[in-house]
């Protein structure tokens, strides 16, 4: 099965408030303290619907598992298998995230928003840094509206600090549902104006330690 966290689904934020003038060296480098997380670049939008598609399987996968949390049951048994490498090419479609959140880390960043952050939770203490699945992103007020109108049509919350989104769920199952949603809506995203961020951050990322 898929956990399902114990968390109320709130929309705390303001639009006005968001972080502004984020630069390709802001976000190459890192502007909060989530210094763990890899820049996911600006990949395409088939790139997202390939993570997405990788994601689906396991979420399958797990919803049909007996085990309390089917997906690190799942992932578990694929890390066990022979030579390894189905584990690894699973995890690189998934950029390297956590099964459940990379879809939406992958869709957020396609449609040119800030991804600073993502756990897929657990329900064991001190498996994962979140207590339930949360992806943290800055986008800018146009893209903010629209990703606000699908965070609610997919029972995702928002909360909002210093200026940043968290996008929280019960269940990954509402964070792959609002990757999906975002994606369809990529010929409106595409309509909106690059953020200046976008422009030279590839060149960034490629001189930034460990990329």
């Amino acid at each position: 099965m898929i956990p399902t966290f114990d968390v109320e689904i709130e929309y705390n934020y303001e639009i006005t408030q968001l972080l502004t003038g984020l630069t390709a060296a802001d976000v190459a480098t890192g502007f909060t303290d989530h210094h763990e997380y890899r820049c996911l670049g600006v990949p395409t939008w088939d790139e997202a619907a390939e993570c997405l598609d990788s994601e689906e399987i396991v979420l399958g996968q797990a919803a049909e598992s007996e085990a309390l949390d089917g997906i690190e049951a799942v992932l578990n048994e694929l890390s066990d298998s022979v030579d390894g490498v189905d584990y690894a090419e699973f995890n690189q479609s998934l950029h390297w995230n956590d099964a459940g959140v990379a879809g939406l880390s992958c869709a957020l960043s396609a449609a040119r928003a800030v991804t600073f952050y993502s756990c897929s939770g657990s329900l064991e203490r001190g498996r994962h840094h979140a207590r339930y699945p949360m992806v943290g992103v800055v986008p800018d007020a146009e893209r903010a509206e629209l990703i606000a109108e699908l965070a609610r049509r997919a029972e995702c919350g928002i909360r909002q600090h210093e200026g940043c989104w968290y996008l929280y769920s019960k269940s990954v199952t509402d964070m792959h549902a609002l990757a999906r949603q975002i994606v369809e809506q990529r010929g409106v995203f595409d309509m909106m104006p690059a953020p200046q961020w976008v422009f030279g951050l590839e060149e960034k990322l490629e001189g930034a330690e460990g990329y």
